[in-house]
This record gives structure tokens, sequence and C-alpha cells, in this order.
């Protein structure tokens, strides 16, 4: 009978629990994880996941809930694993946090721990005891349970949250609920779906009101009270009443008025006043209709106007989903000839275009021209200066438009429809301005070099005249005179303005330098569309320091204000500030021989293209106009836009500055470079960087040879070390400058026919003693040992082989000599596959009798600097190195080991892909595993999942990172895998482009050739790229052809990535330089 009573009892509580219970779902998304992906609460592709969801309370209020308790929490389905979950539970908690960023402690467990086995559709998990919720505060969610062994996770639907809703952790350990390290971050959330329960609380009374401020009388109030009110009674302070939730009333009496509402619900009742809400205007007085009213085309995304402040104006408006707005009821009075401020907000997350016009002659047309007040471009909230002009109609309303619309839109003008934004109308009153005027003006340019300034008076209180006093004897009694002075000198200018109540009086002082007059420009570059950013903010060159705005500015003229001297043959540094926001292609010219016009043959003095804050190198000739202001240009601007000095800018803006070139009468300063410093056959090209303008140049190669050319050639006949010298002269003295061990010639890139020899290069590529192109030699037994400083391993990439089979041969030695480890013995045509050393050296024998002869072979190395190249057992390791061979936890010799969890990640600077090739594989099939992804974590995307014995295809990153996770289980072990990573500075593959652009030959020696098959393709640079990821030389084409010339002869030879760079994308080609 005790069974029977307890088991009517938990029916009942149950029952009686969820009457009026109501369903509240969170998320409403159809995406899922996948099943090796999280968040996943029900994810056991590791043993135990922990984690923690965060739930806005605005989300839970416009789902319906108010405060009221909890009780149960259920998550839905898509595709279940089936595996039981042990000790899975559920903790809330109350919080004010808005974003996750770690976990927080302190939560209520509801429910658990248990075992749960999840199904499709919705699992509900019934609460041990209700939870409730205020009402107010954001609720976190976190679940967590722990296996023994891991299986997959089961798809759960979810949705993509506008902040970071979720942190988990997962791992295979038995106290993944208690830790949490390496927690992982995003913004997809289970969808939820809770069981509430209203609680027994009275309403919180709260509304709105459409506006406080009517010349209609007509308002709309909201209710905005909480805890599911049944009832309303409204009181709108004028005697009348209403018990609609959310009511409109027109008040039909100017005036001040106070409203009340009282909420009920069957728990009770709740009052909130709101004294003096609303002001009604019935009288006031509207300006004339106007000629126009534009519209809103297409609202978007917060464009439009959402505050305006002017005077004693100041309204709060919805944005640009309103369309035009007619406030003019939203009046105030201004003073002619005083100035206000306006300011204009905006819920836009962009940039707008904005502008103002008040219609000062009453005839209801704004006229774009001399009644627009106020232009602001490319802002998100603006602020300004509006003046008030004599000679508007007095005393009377006038209509006042103010528009925005989005910044990429055409610009507003008074009757034009708006694209995204809108407009909005008040009214102004001018009275008449009884004040003194307060004097003010402005002066332009200062300095002068041409000896003529312009003022503009600028003082407030309509003044009526105006009389100038330009500090040398001359006067005038315009409002706005240009006055051109005699002579150089600084002038003290005085303006007193009058007006019928008063006169003010104030002084400023303008300099004269007409020494310092450069010569006008043929041309005036004017920027075409500013946007985003483009331009120039500051110059820094010698003694100039110049900050200005950006391109919105458009041309500007320094060349008079900002000047400096150069010595003619020095070599200055410029820097030229252009953001962070884009980069920019970047020019610079100054007009050496003052001729007005800028070439591009010799006065393009700097060019940097598609770059942030360029700054480069000046060098000053001879030959050019000296102690003369001479014009220097600067152009910056959309990457790609063809630049001349004339040419216009699409975004950014030219500014104009001022140099003087003294004559050099130092002596010479000695400096040189030569196009390579290593090589074995080529000759070597000597270029002259001396500064101070040498006027005789002494070469000495240091092998007997000299020249007194300028920039000479030289080819060494012998191998050896050379130190190089060069004594320079001029009319004022002489210097030298002597590299010590400068030059080396050295050929060790083909087999000897006997002895030995030792390579110490990182990379490149070795053939038999018969070279590239001739077979090798009878009776052959020579040795080749590579052997890097400071490397970790050596790895052998065979591109060709043929020996004479069972006669002649390879052989690899795992080390420095031949008494080293045998690696492998090679004879036929069959081409080796990847090796690769255990140390720092390999050895390479060639061996063949005295009867037939075959092609030989061709390989390339590279060498890995990396301390270890196992996977670690646990944990991470990470690799910077372009390139490298790495193996699993066992090495090259030894099984990988059970119970294996540990990450590589491989990501070199600079770096934007990486590629994988295996050598070797063999996991337990179906229980041990290496699992690629496409990024830096074990949270990025799986590129691959592989077991079993199968040679993986090579496999590629989208980006600059790749990470490798060996996981294995407890039982049988197998020899692993080695793979050998190389990087590239592109990461692209080659494309449709690789049928319009060709590269040959291929292998080279001297010239590359770059054909373009596609008259449509702009070729914009081509870039070398050697196997490190350094780039080795570059060549920016200054016109349009369909076959350029690239020239390798310098280039030691080995491997390189030719990166051919065009307006349709990128072509990356491998290049063997021989």
């Amino acid at each position: 009978m005790k069974k029977y009573y307890s088991f009517l009892i938990l029916v009942v509580f149950v029952f009686s629990s969820n009457i009026h219970a109501t369903p509240i779902t969170i998320g409403t998304g159809t995406t899922t994880n996948t099943t090796t992906s999280y968040p996943a609460p029900y994810g056991n592709w590791y043993h135990g996941a922990k984690h923690q969801f965060l739930i806005l309370a605005s989300e839970l209020s416009a789902a319906g809930m108010t405060a009221g308790n909890i009780n149960s929490l259920a998550f839905d389905v898509a595709q279940a694993q089936g595996t039981p979950l042990q000790g899975f539970t559920i903790a809330l908690k109350l919080t004010s946090t808005s974003t996750v960023s770690a976990f927080e402690t302190g939560l209520t467990t509801v429910y658990g721990p248990q075992t749960h086995t999840d199904v499709v559709g919705l699992n509900n998990h019934m609460f041990i005891s209700p939870f409730y919720w205020d009402g107010t505060s954001n609720l976190l969610v976190e679940t967590c349970f722990n296996n023994t062994s891991w299986t997959n996770n089961a798809m759960i639907y979810n949705s993509t949250t506008s902040f970071t809703s979720s942190i988990w952790y997962r791992a295979d350990n038995p106290n993944v609920c208690t830790s949490s390290l390496s927690s992982v971050t995003g913004t997809q959330r289970p969808n939820m779906v809770f069981d509430w329960i209203a609680a027994n609380i009275p309403p919180s009374s709260n509304f709105s009101a459409s506006t406080t401020y009517t010349c209609s009388g007509v308002i709309s109030f909201t209710d905005l009270s909480t805890q599911n009110p049944t009832s309303w009674l409204w009181n709108f302070g004028d005697g009348n009443t209403s018990t609609q939730q959310n009511p409109t009333h027109t008040y039909v009496s100017g005036g001040t008025y106070t409203v009340t509402l009282i909420a009920c619900n069957a728990f009770g009742c709740d009052t909130l006043t709101m004294n003096n809400l609303i002001t009604v205007n019935l009288s006031g007085s509207s300006p004339i209709a106007a000629s126009c009213t534009p519209n809103t085309l297409t609202y978007c995304c917060g464009f439009g106007i959402t505050q305006v402040d002017f005077n004693t104006i100041s309204n709060s408006s919805t944005d640009g989903a309103a369309g035009y707005s007619d406030f003019t009821c939203y009046q105030t009075t201004v003073f002619e000839g005083a100035s206000y401020t306006l300011s204009i907000g905006s819920s836009a997350q962009s940039t707008q275009n904005y502008a103002a016009w008040i219609d000062f002659n009453n005839d209801g047309v704004f006229n774009n021209t001399t009644e627009r007040v106020f232009t602001a471009t490319s802002q998100m909230n603006t602020s300004g200066s509006v003046s008030i002009p004599s000679g508007a109609v007095l005393n009377t309303p006038l209509r006042m438009r103010i528009s925005a619309d989005y910044d990429f839109s055409a610009a507003p003008t008074p009757c034009a429809n708006l694209d995204f934004g809108q407009a909005e109308d008040y009214t102004v009153i001018i009275t008449q301005n009884l004040n003194a005027p307060i004097a003010a003006f402005s002066l332009s340019p200062n300095p002068s070099c041409s000896g003529t300034t312009c003022f503009t008076d600028q003082s407030q209180n309509v003044p009526t005249s105006w009389l100038w006093n330009f500090g040398d004897s001359n006067t005038s009694t315009q409002q706005n005179p240009c006055h051109t002075y005699a002579a150089d000198g600084v002038y003290t200018v005085t303006i007193i303005a009058t007006n019928a109540n008063g006169s003010d009086t104030i002084t400023q002082t303008v300099n004269i330098t007409m020494v310092n007059q450069v010569l006008s420009a043929s041309c005036t570059p004017s920027t075409l569309s500013y946007c985003c950013g483009y331009g120039i903010l500051d110059v820094s060159f010698n003694t100039i320091s110049n900050s200005s705005a950006d391109g919105s500015e458009g041309y500007k003229d320094f060349s008079c204000s900002q000047q400096t001297t150069l010595n003619e043959g020095s070599s200055y540094v410029i820097n030229i500030t252009t953001g962070s926001s884009n980069a920019q292609d970047t020019r610079v010219w100054i007009d050496f021989n003052n001729d007005g016009v800028f070439n591009n043959t010799n006065e393009l003095v700097l060019t940097i293209n598609n770059a942030f804050n360029p700054i480069g190198n000046i060098t000053i000739p001879s030959g050019a106009v000296l102690n003369t202001p001479l014009r220097m240009r600067i152009t910056s601007d959309v990457v790609g836009n063809v630049q001349n000095a004339c040419g216009n800018s699409n975004f950014g803006q030219t500014e104009d500055y001022g140099v003087v070139i003294q004559p050099n009468t130092s002596p010479p300063t000695a400096n040189f470079v030569a196009s390579d410093t290593n090589t074995c056959s080529d000759t070597i090209h000597f270029t002259d960087l001396s500064t101070n303008i040498p006027t005789g140049w002494t070469w000495y190669f240091g092998d007997g040879n000299t020249s007194t050319q300028q920039n000479p050639s030289h080819y060494y006949t012998n191998p050896g070390t050379y130190t190089v010298s060069l004594v320079v002269t001029n009319a004022f003295g002489q210097d030298s400058v002597a590299m010590v061990n400068y030059i080396t010639i050295e050929c060790f890139n083909t087999m000897p026919i006997s002895g030995s020899i030792v390579i110490t290069d990182c990379n490149g590529t070795l053939y038999d003693d018969g070279g590239a192109s001739m077979p090798y030699s009878n009776n052959t037994n020579g040795v080749v040992t590579i052997q890097p400083t400071g490397a970790a391993q050596i790895t052998l990439n065979f591109v060709s082989f043929n020996f004479e089979s069972g006669f002649d041969s390879l052989f690899i030695y795992d080390g420095p000599t031949i008494a080293s480890p045998i690696l492998g013995g090679f004879s036929g045509t069959n081409l080796p596959g990847i090796i690769t050393s255990t140390g720092g050296s390999i050895t390479i024998r060639q061996k063949s009798d005295f009867t037939v002869v075959r092609p030989g072979f061709e390989l390339n190395w590279f060498c890995s600097t990396s301390s270890s190249n196992n996977m670690p057992v646990t944990g991470n390791t990470s690799y910077t190195d372009c390139n490298g061979t790495l193996y699993d936890n066992g090495g090259p010799s030894l099984d990988y080991s059970n119970n294996t969890d540990g990450t590589v990640t491989i990501q070199p600077a600079g770096a934007t892909q990486i590629t994988l090739t295996f050598g070797t594989f063999d996991f337990e099939s179906g229980f041990d595993s290496l699992i690629i992804y496409d990024g830096p974590t074990t949270a990025s995307p799986v590129l691959a999942g592989l077991s079993g014995n199968a040679l993986p295809a090579p496999i590629s990153s989208s980006g600059g990172s790749i990470t490798i996770r060996q996981k294995t289980d407890f039982t049988i072990v197998r020899p692993g895998f080695q793979l050998n990573w190389t990087c590239s500075t592109v990461g692209i593959d080659e494309n449709l482009l690789s049928t319009d652009i060709n590269v040959f030959p291929n292998p080279v020696s001297n010239i590359l050739h770059v054909e373009v098959n596609n008259f449509n393709i702009d070729i914009k640079e081509l870039v070398l790229v050697n196997t490190v990821g350094q780039v080795v030389d570059i060549i920016v084409p200054q016109t349009n052809i369909f076959i350029y010339e690239f020239s390798v002869a310098h280039q030691p030879k080995g491997i390189y990535f030719m990166n051919v760079i065009s307006d349709k994308g990128v072509i990356t080609k491998k290049i063997i330089v021989q």
C-alpha cells in the first residue's frame, strides 16, 4: 500500500508541475554539427565534452518568456548516434555576461548525473527541481558527460548568433567536467526548448509614446509592461482614458500632459505615471509647402537619420525605414549673421553622406548652391556649423531639409530620391540680429609664394561695412578682398567689422615668401570619387613633416608651405602615411629640369605598389636645376589604377611639395652591390651605390682584373673566394670600400667522377656527372655529401632516374660518409621514392662500370632545421619551417605508440598554402587514424581522416597553416607514416589562367619567358620565390605586352616558384634553374 501511495503522489506532482506549462523555443536554425565537430552536447568524438551556452534575456523575452520556473530542457537531434552518455548533467545560472569568453562557475545542477542515450527528435531532460528565471538576467546552460571510449557525435540542429554564445572543451580524460583546458568558443548554439511556467507575481508597468512633441495631437502609446498583464487602464491627462493595450489618442488642445498606465493580471496591479510627458502644439504655423518630397527607394541596413540637434531642436526618430518625415512642427528661432551647431545621428553601421538646406527666400524651392548650409561626406554620425546669412526672409517659418544616404550612393540633393536613407524637414525662424559684429576672418594661402593672399570675412552678427588694413599701407572696404604684396615679409592684417549696433576688430599675420615660388605644373590631378579612407595622411621627407586629411580633400598644393633643401648625390628616406584601411599604389616625381612637366623616365623617383604606409629612398641625381624651388608630386590611389603625374585618382589623391637642390661639395662615399655573390659560372654584375656624385671609378675584382666603368660586369674563370674593392673620386676627394671574401665561385651541382665533395646549401638540385643534358660517364665512383650547417634532416626528391639495370647504381647513406648506414641502392628506371635522413647529413655515391651509359638522375634536396620531427604523444608541437619531414611519434625506425592523441601545427611565416606529400603510411585500419585539419587548430575544418595502409594523395591547405592529429587506441600498433611538407607564398591552385599564361623554357638557365595568350589579361607583377618563401626577384611591367622576359641568370641553381599576378588572379609555376 505504501508503494501505491508513493506512486500516486509522484504522478500528481509531475502532473501538477506541468499545469499551464508553455514550451519556449530558442533557436530555429536548420544546420547541424557534423559527427566530428562541435559544439555538440551529445558529442562522443572524444570520450567526454563540457559545454556552456549563453542565452540573452532579450532572446527569452522575445520568445514569450517572463519571470517564472523552468522545468525541463530539450535538444533537437537530427541524426542520432545512440551511444549511452555516462554521467550526463545539466546546470543553469543567471548571469550578466553578454558574450562567452571563458567557462563560468557557480552553476546549479538541475539534471543528472544520469546515463542518456540520444534519439532523433526532441530529447527532453526533466529537472530535479524547477529553476527560477528572474525575467531580466541572461541565462547560462551547461552540459557535461564523460565516457571511457569514443564513437561519433550526434548531429543536433543549431543556430548562428550575433555574439559568442558557446564554449566547449572536449578531451579523452576523466576530468573533462572539472577542467577547462584548451577551450574553444563560437557563435553556433544548439536549438533548445524550455518547459516554463510564469511566476505568480503582478505586472511591472512600462510604456512608450511614438513622440513626445506633436503638432497634430495624435500620439500612439505602446505597452511595455512585463509579467503578462491581462488588463490596462490608460489616463492621457486630458480627461480621456482607454482600456486597450496599445491605444492611439488624439489631443484636441495644446498644452503639456501627464500620462498614467495601470497594468493588472490575476496577481495584482502596477501603476506608472510619466509627468509632463506629452507636449502638444496645435497653434504653431508651418512653412509653405516644398516643391518636392524625396522618397526612400529601398531602405536598408539602418541608413537614414535617428537624431537631429539644432539650436533648441532635439528630435529622435526612426531611421530610413520611415522614409521621408515631416517634422516641421519642431521649430527653432535663430539670429541672422550667427552660427549654430547642427548634429545628425544615425544607426547605420557604414558611413553616409549628409546635406542640409534652408529655404532662405521662402519660395518653396531649395537652391542647391545658395541655400545649402551643411555638407558632410563619408561620416558615421556628423556635426558641423551652420551660418545664417543676412538677406533671408525674417520672422517667418522657413523649411529646413536634412538628408542622409549610403556613402556609395549619389550625393544627396534637395529633391532627388534617396537609395537607402531618408530626408527630414524642420522649421527655422530667422529674426533680426541687433548685436554688434564679432570680427573674424580667414586667409589663404599663408604663407604665399605668389605674393597674393585672399581674405574671407567670417564675422558674425551681420556686419554691413568692413575696413581692411593689409599691413603695407594698403586698405580695402570689400567684404572679401584679395591683395598682392610687392615684397617678401611678415605683415599684420586688421579687419574692422561694423553694423548699426557697433563694431569689432581682429588681427592676423600673413607670411609672403615670393623667393620660394615654385613653377606651376602643367596639370592638376583631381580625385574622381573619394572613398573609404584612400589618400595621403602624412608625408615625412628630410625636414618636411606634413599631416593632412585623406583623399576627401582632393588635390592639395603644399609646394609653398612645405619645402626642404636637398644635396645632389645624396639619398633621403621618405615616409608616406596612407592609413591601415587599404593597401595603395604610391608614386613620387620630382621636376628636376623645372619645366613644369613630370616624366616617367628620369623624374619618377619612387614606385611602391600594393602597400600600406610606404617607405622608400630617393637619391638626388646630378644634372638637376640647382638652388631653385622644384615641384615634388606624390600620388597614392587604389591598387591597379594606372598612375602618371597628370592622371586623376579614382579614390585617393595627389599632393605637391617643394624641394631645393643644392650642389654637392663633399667627397663621395663608396658603396656597391653585386648581382650574385655565390655562383658557379654566371657573369656577375656590379652596381655602384656611391653617394655624393662620384665622377671616377676604379674596381678591383680580386682576381687581378680591374675596371673603370661605373657599373661593370665581370666573369671569374676559376673557383675560389674573392675580395672586391671600389675606389670612387670626384672634384672634392675620394673614398674606397673593400668587401672581403665577397664573391664565391663554386660548382657543386654534378656528381664527381671520382673523389668526394661536400655541399652545405640547404636546398638545391643535383645531377649525375653528365649534368642536365648528357649521360653519366663510365667507370665513375664519386661521392657527394650534403651537410648544411644547423640542418636536422635532409630530404631527397628524385625528378628523373635511369641507370643501366644491375650494373650501374646510386647508393644513399644516412650520414656524412659511405660508412654511414645505407638508406637505399637504386638501379634501372624506377623512380626512387622520397628519401629522408635521420640527421643533418646524407651521402650519395654514383658507381658505374665500363660498358653502357644511361641519362642518369636528377634530384632536388632540401633540409629541415627543426629540432624534432616526430608527432608528440600528447599535446601540440608547432613548426614554422617552410619545408621539412614529419614522422609518427615512433620516428623513422619505430612503430607509433598506443594511446596517443598529439597534434602538430605547421604555420610558416608568410606562407599562404601548406602541402603534405606522404612517403609511407600504415595505421591500424578503423582504430588508429591521422586527421588533417585546414587551419591552426583541431577546431579548423577537417581536410582528411586517414587509416589503413593506402598511401594518401598530396593534401593542401586553403591558407597558411595546417594541423595534423595522430590518435591511437590501446591495442595494435603499426609503422605509422612519413610525410614531407612544403609551403607556398601564393597558396592557390592554378586555375583557368593556366591555359592563358605559359612560362617557358623549364628548366631554364638564362631568360625565362612569360607568354600571355589572352589580351584581356593585365599582368601586374612577376614574382620569383625560392623554396623557403623568400622573394628573390620581382618585375613590375610598365606596359601591357604579350610576352615578358625574366632573367634568372644570376640566381643559384635550384627549384623556384614563379608567381604571375594579374588582374584576373594569380597562378604559380614551379621553375628549375640550372
